[in-house]
């Protein structure tokens, strides 16, 4: 009998990646909190009050995540700190209106000061658990990678804004204070791009890609870093425009060479395309630059599996695994490599057991469990081979290799009615996927034509949205003739002109820019991007190394 389930399990070896998971009773949290901020008489109140605001959204959404962490345990689902402050910073939903209130304070020169103080609800949705288990791994890393980076920048500005009024406060000449004024202005803008950086990485942990990547595209032409190309190429990679999220990657190592995480999503799309030599090389890099990161090694196991290089397979698994404990896709391809490459059917068991401890709800490892189990030829593992298969059917009833596994099994035991009826469920589901696929060509027929339709709307879109630039350069235009050394002027109408990939005439502008202030750092960043889109690489790194120099950190 032995012979004859091996013979028949062995064809059912699917190293399958998707991921399902379930969380019932799950309920909307409501989480009100309020935040301050203030400025003096030389600040944008208007960006004071969204300060204030962006400080009560992250004070509710921390309170939420202390909920949210609890909550996880009940659902034998805990998240780590990293996981809890990814969703909660992606997933909140602002009720309402922020309510405003304000207050003036005298300082110490006679100076006045607003304080403005916001309240804000927040809803937080408990089944945003179940949507995170749901993601895998490399999205899951990706996500929080994302949150990390706009954190940073937040922090950053926060500091750099309080240190600017600290010293605006000891100034004691017009000229400093000008001088001060200025890079006020640039903290700023600079918190305005960070919020639509935090915003476009909240549409695109909702997977609206293409959304993201608009804003995404908004923060480029405005003085960009790499982590913004970075995020728009992870958008194209999960629209499978792997060529596009190549050429992101790209610019988001030349601008920061040690960008680990670029390397290793660029490993990930150079795989879609089946450039396995150009795949391992960044995998490697990424690893040089940060040998903690777990994903680097869990994604080159991949490229070793693919490769039947079992035992290197299983090197990086397993580290991993070391670097993560609760990466429990490790552990499920670790055990695919014991049962798929090296037939070690007790270290397959093992591995994908804590893969389902970590994650019960996974699926593929019941059923390479179960199929673990039935080749073992252990005493009493058949029955434990039907109650993974059972299991797995339960939590999918569409799985045919769970229906054949228990089918095969049933049948070696003699049991014919119980055997022909999973055979005939699963021959079912087969011949619906089928039926599916037959109309797959029509709705692939429809997808193309509305892509087109779509391709026409964008086209109208970008002439409308070019008519109202033109709009924008004639006002820059007279202001110019205003004000001949209004820097700013000229600043803002190469961006104009870098809308409308007019990049050399931009150049003119940031030109006259640098011209009018040497020390102007969004000029020479900018300029740098009009000849990186040029191809000239040589002044844009010397245009990107200036403007680091002058203090451009974005």
């Amino acid at each position: 009998m032995g012979k004859i389930i091996r013979r028949t399990l062995t064809a059912l070896l699917i190293v399958i990646f998707a991921l399902s998971a379930a969380i019932v009773g799950a309920k909307i949290q409501m989480y009100t909190a309020t935040g301050e901020d203030y400025a003096n008489e030389v600040e944008s109140q208007d960006i004071a009050k969204l300060r204030a605001r962006d400080k009560a959204i992250k004070k509710a959404t921390k309170e939420a995540g202390v909920y949210l962490k609890t909550y996880s345990r009940t659902v034998n689902s805990e998240l780590t700190d990293d996981e809890v402050t990814a969703i909660m910073s992606n997933a909140w939903q602002l009720v309402g209106e922020p309510k405003y209130s304000s207050k003036i304070v005298k300082g110490s020169d006679e100076t006045s000061i607003i304080i403005w103080t916001a309240t804000v609800e927040v809803n937080v949705d408990d089944s945003e658990i179940q949507s995170w288990i749901k993601r895998d791994s490399e999205d899951k890393t990706k996500i929080i990678n994302q949150t990390r980076e706009a954190q940073k920048a937040s922090e950053e500005n926060e500091r750099k804004i309080e240190d600017l009024r600290e010293k605006y406060n000891r100034a004691t000449s017009q000229a400093e204070k000008d001088s001060l004024r200025k890079q006020m202005t640039d903290a700023d803008r600079d918190f305005l791009a960070n919020q639509k950086f935090e915003e476009a990485n909240k549409l695109y942990y909702a997977k609206n890609y293409q959304e993201a990547i608009k804003l995404y595209d908004e923060l480029l032409n405005f003085g960009g870093n790499a982590s913004v190309y970075n995020n728009r190429g992870n958008a194209y990679l999960d629209l499978k425009q792997y060529e596009r999220a190549i050429q992101d990657y790209d610019k988001a190592i030349q601008l920061n060479p040690n960008h680990e995480m670029a390397y290793n999503n660029r490993g990930l799309a150079y795989g879609k395309l089946g450039q396995k030599d150009k795949e391992i090389q960044d995998y490697e890099s990424a690893i040089k630059l940060n040998p903690n990161y777990a994903g680097s090694y869990y994604n080159r196991g991949g490229y070793y599996l693919e490769l039947k290089q079992y035992e290197r397979a299983i090197q990086d698994y397993s580290k991993a695994i070391e670097l993560n404990p609760i990466l429990y896709q490790a552990y499920y391809n670790r055990g695919n490599v014991y049962l798929k490459g090296l037939e070690q059917y007790e270290q397959a068991i093992k591995d994908y057991s804590t893969a389902i401890y970590i994650n019960p709800d996974l699926y593929e490892a019941y059923v390479n469990r179960g199929i673990s189990y039935a080749l073992s030829g252990k005493p009493g593992n058949l029955e434990k081979a039907i109650e993974d298969a059972t299991k797995a059917i339960q939590l999918n009833p569409k799985r045919v290799d769970a229906y054949m596994l228990r089918g095969n099994i049933y049948q070696a035991l003699g049991e014919t009615e119980k055997s022909q009826a999973d055979f005939a469920k699963g021959n079912e589901i087969i011949k619906n996927k089928a039926n599916e696929s037959l109309s797959m060509g029509e709705k692939l027929k429809k997808d193309v034509e509305e892509r087109l339709e779509l391709e026409k709307q964008r086209d109208k879109e970008r002439e409308e949205r070019n008519k109202e630039r033109e709009k924008q350069i004639l006002k820059h235009t007279e202001a110019i003739a205003l004000n001949p050394n209004d820097y700013y002027a000229y600043f803002y109408r190469g961006c104009e002109y870098i809308f409308m990939d007019q990049y050399e005439r931009a150049i003119q502008d940031f030109d006259k820019a640098i011209e009018i202030n040497p020390n102007f750092s969004y000029a020479y960043y900018n300029r740098g991007i009009c000849y990186q889109q040029l191809g000239d690489e040589a002044k844009a790194q010397a245009d990107f190394a200036k403007a680091k120099e002058l203090g451009y950190n974005g």
